[in-house]
Formats: C-alpha cells, structure tokens, sequence
C-alpha cells in the first residue's frame, strides 16, 4: 500500500483515549470533575465509550472541544475589552 493511502487510512480513524490521559490533557482534573463534565448538556464534553470498566474518548471531539472552548474563551475575552 503507497505512503498516501496509508497516511489517508489513518487519518480516517479516530483514536480512543483513556480517561487518565484526559484528565492529564486537561491539567489533571479529577474523576469527579470528568463526571460533572459529562454530564453537563450544555457544555457538550465528549461522551464515554466504555469498555469492559474503562472509560475513553474520542480524540477527535476531544479535540473539537478544546477549539470549541478556546474560541469561547477568545470571544469573552473580546467582548470585555
């Protein structure tokens, strides 16, 4: 398979992350703190796949909402100048 079709191929995955490595992504948050994240409709965090007693997320909305946040972040920020 050419380097093109295999760079594509991967591109086209999503990657599962552990919630530990979420809560180090963001500062070291706390279980607790994953769960109200969650759980909250309106901030829109990624949901959990669970597998067997592990929870993961996709690294793609994960990564959807960190720019989700950071634009937020940004426009409040303008808004206040």
């Amino acid at each position: 398979m050419p380097n093109a079709a295999i760079a594509a191929l991967d591109q086209s995955h999503d990657q599962l992350v552990p919630d530990t490595i979420v809560r180090k992504e963001f500062g070291g948050v706390s279980l607790m703190t994953l769960y109200r994240w969650t759980n909250d409709p309106k901030l829109g965090f990624p949901p959990a796949v669970k597998i067997r007693t592990k929870n993961f997320r996709s690294r793609r909305a994960l990564e959807d909402f960190k720019a989700r946040m950071m634009r937020s972040a940004v426009r409040r920020h303008e808004e206040t100048r």
